[in-house]
């Protein structure tokens, strides 16, 4: 069962596309080949879905594609996408065939494109398609302009012409040959000139065949993806348009570019991971047959069936108790679209009757349910499947089924080819030819779930980012491209109201290359140093600085505790409500209810100023860092120039284990830095520094001892037997600038 799962567009510095890509099932979706942009800490819209008329779900946020549910029967289609924002097309590979208006899935909101004005010089563009035997197909074809940014997307009928301005377009065409079976083809046109009548004839006999891989053998792709690119037009805010086709492992892509220009990006890409169930059949003659997961319409999965089990399978029939008497321990194999009762009360009946798991598998559709399911249920389709269900027919067949809760290992492939399509893009990636490392993702005072999407650019072309769920605490071997100005980034989001999150800034590996790295490592807090990355295709000067008479802020206020990562929440309701207020003068100036963030106007003359900022955690399961309150004081004029003031954070790094958790009734040393944020203006070393800690959440302070040990500090503290510490620290510098922090329950004990 192929399914596109919801992914969660995160956060400030992550690399958020604005146009999305393919995937195969049953995973959440990569983000895509298109825009960079980013999303301001405590800003985010909501997920909302949109039904399609082939009976496919596409939810949508920020203006971009976050998951796919193909509908029943629909599982090994192809999703075309183009567009952002109002202008959002998202086209099934079988919609051509079935004769459907593609102005049916602009899914944005928008029209299609019309005339701006009579006096306004048109020019007929016909797109003719021919396929891999140089016959004519039936295929849609995209056309953004690239003068225009305000274009749209128009959408054209192989053959048929479309009268558009004079000017520049960017042509793709995504179509399958055989429908949504494929094999499917991608072919661009980076740069049609209409000055004239045009017809552009994009032929399929010159596609090459693009293969993605890695060469462990049991790894599986969580996504594939192909997608097209070029530079957006003048005035655009983002910086490139583009095209990306989201692909299940197995099919077969082609891909041609018409006249490549030099800002033509063409990239495959996609994720590779050990199958969380897989089956082999034993026997005389064994084999193996792909099995996932069944997962509801709300994107629960089944249940697990963990470690590796020997089983007989025995034909179950449509799930009726009467088709279940040897049922007893096996695995029962139904028939997946057998009958009209409900999915769950199937397995349930299987359960009744002693049967240890399900195997949904045959020629038949599976089918969609909501609500739990009493056994692990497994979905199989394609040859091994159906011929695993016939020998069923006749007698129990033996099987071993291998379950485990995580993949060890995960596979971050890009190739991205500028200008271009590799003469022989087929790419099968090893080991020795990517950087590794080992990744911790620590939980915050208890184990739990998380979201984690990593992304990828070059330049300021974005080239993926992935939501996947991951466990936490959890370690694993992690394995990325290695290319000149190819970098990476990682984004972890707790699950719960407000719960935390921390990115990392774009990082360039090379062959070979070996690192480690831990997310979520407490103390968590505010930290200003370096400055911000990229957002939106340009880099904020600081977190927090002055241009003329505006007071801008963007405080990473859930940074946890490693060079190069920042974090901040979102305020999902009042458990999690923050809040951001700047003071000049002791006087209100302005105030926000997102936490670390607001723009604020001030008077051009000298002031006296206190910024004070408030995050909160409302997730009960959230233990470790569950609220942030920061106040600085610090004195800005306008001189007309933009200005960095010189805030301090102060950041604990405490020995915690993977939990975020310290050792329980002992006494500990800690590690303490006191820092001013990255370009501020020239002031004094900090002078003075209190350090006090709290075991009943600041109802009573004790003073810790302070000794000064090279470029940082060390506290002793002395944990209680039982709950979590609050630190709250207060820092002076030369100049007469303050901050006074605290970290409820900085970190828990065990």
């Amino acid at each position: 069962m192929k399914r596109l799962s919801q992914a969660v567009l995160l956060t400030a510095g992550l690399i958020v596309p604005l146009a999305p890509q393919a995937q195969a099932a049953p995973k959440p979706t990569p983000a895509p080949s298109t825009p960079k942009a980013a999303v301001a800490p405590g800003v985010r819209t909501a997920v909302t879905t949109v039904k399609l008329p082939t009976g496919d779900r596409v939810r949508v946020q920020d203006g971009s594609v976050v998951g796919i549910d193909p509908g029943p029967g629909r599982d090994h289609l192809a999703f075309q996408q183009i567009g952002r924002g109002r202008d959002l097309v998202v086209l099934p590979s079988d919609a051509v065939q079935r004769k459907l208006d593609p102005n049916l899935f602009r899914i944005g909101g928008a029209p299609a494109p019309v005339r701006r004005a009579a006096a306004e010089t048109e020019h007929g563009l016909t797109i003719d398609v021919l396929g891999r035997n140089g016959e004519p197909m039936a295929a849609r074809a995209f056309v953004t302009s690239r003068d225009d940014p305000a274009g749209g997307v128009w959408v054209l009928g192989s053959g048929e012409e479309e009268r558009l301005p004079a000017g520049r377009y960017f042509v793709t065409v995504m179509a399958g040959e055989n429908g949504r079976k494929g094999p499917f083809l991608m072919l661009s046109a980076p740069d049609v000139r209409l000055d004239q009548d045009k017809t552009v004839t994009l032929d399929g006999t010159r596609a090459r065949r693009v293969e993605l891989s890695v060469a462990r053998p049991t790894a599986r792709a969580r996504y594939l993806v192909a997608g097209a690119a070029v530079k957006a037009p003048p005035g655009a805010d983002y910086p490139y348009n583009g095209a990306s086709m989201f692909l299940s492992e197995g099919d077969e892509l082609y891909a041609d570019v018409l006249d490549p220009t030099p800002d033509f990006v063409f990239d495959i890409q996609g994720e590779f991971e050990e199958p969380l169930i897989r089956l082999d059949v034993e026997g005389d003659s064994p084999f193996p047959v792909d099995v996932a997961y069944a997962v509801d319409v709300d994107d629960r999965p089944s249940p697990s069936l963990l470690g590796v089990l020997g089983l007989k399978a025995v034909r179950g029939g449509a799930g009726t108790p009467d088709d279940l008497k040897d049922a007893a321990g096996a695995l029962v194999v139904l028939d997946p679209s057998a009958g009209d009762t409900p999915l769950p009360e199937r397995v349930e009946n299987v359960a009744k009757a002693g049967g240890r798991a399900v195997l949904l598998a045959g020629t038949g559709t599976a089918p969609s349910y909501s609500g739990d399911l009493a056994l692990p249920t497994l979905v199989a389709s394609g040859d091994a499947a159906e011929r695993l269900r016939r020998l069923t027919e006749t007698a129990p067949v033996q099987v071993t089924t291998h379950g485990i809760e995580a993949s060890p290992y995960n596979y971050k492939i890009v190739h991205p080819a500028v200008g271009g399509i590799p003469d022989n893009p087929v790419f099968r990636d090893r080991d020795e030819d990517l950087a590794t490392g080992r990744v911790t993702y620590r939980g915050p005072g208890a184990a739990g779930r998380a979201v984690l999407a990593p992304g990828a650019a070059l330049g300021d072309l974005s080239l993926g980012g992935l939501a996947e769920a991951v466990r936490i605490p959890s370690v694993r071997t992690e394995y990325v491209s290695a290319a000149p100005g190819l970098v990476f980034n990682r984004v972890i989001m707790g699950a719960g109201d407000g719960a935390p999150y921390v990115y990392t800034v774009d990082r360039e590996y090379r062959r070979g290359e070996k690192f480690t790295d831990t997310m979520f490592k407490g103390v968590l807090g505010p930290w200003l140093t370096p400055a911000p990355g990229p957002m939106k295709g340009t880099r904020r000067l600081a977190w927090i600085f002055r241009k003329g008479d505006t007071i801008d802020v963007r405080v990473p206020a859930f940074a946890d505790d490693r060079p190069g990562h920042f974090g901040g929440n979102y305020a999902d309701s009042e458990d999690s409500a923050g809040a951001t207020r700047l003071y000049r003068n002791g006087a209100l100036v302005g105030e926000t209810a997102e936490p670390g963030t607001g723009a604020f106007q001030v008077p051009a003359e000298a002031g006296a100023y206190r910024l004070d900022v408030e995050a909160r955690v409302g997730a009960p399961d959230w233990q470790a860092t569950t609220g942030v309150r920061t106040s600085w004081t610090f004195g800005s004029a306008g001189n007309g120039s933009t200005t960095v003031p010189p805030l301090m954070a102060v950041r604990f790094s405490p020995s915690l284990n993977d939990l975020n958790q310290g050792p329980a009734g002992s006494d500990v040393s800690i590690p303490v830095r006191v820092e001013h944020q990255a370009g501020a203006t020239p002031t004094g070393p900090v002078v003075s520094l209190t350090v006090k800690a709290s075991d009943d959440d600041g109802a009573h302070w004790r003073t810790l001892p302070v000794t000064r040990e090279g470029d940082h500090w060390v506290v002793r503290v002395h944990n209680p037997a039982k709950g979590a510490v609050t630190l709250r620290a207060l820092a002076r510098d030369g100049s007469g600038n303050t901050v006074d922090e605290t970290l409820t329950h900085a970190y828990t004990v065990h």
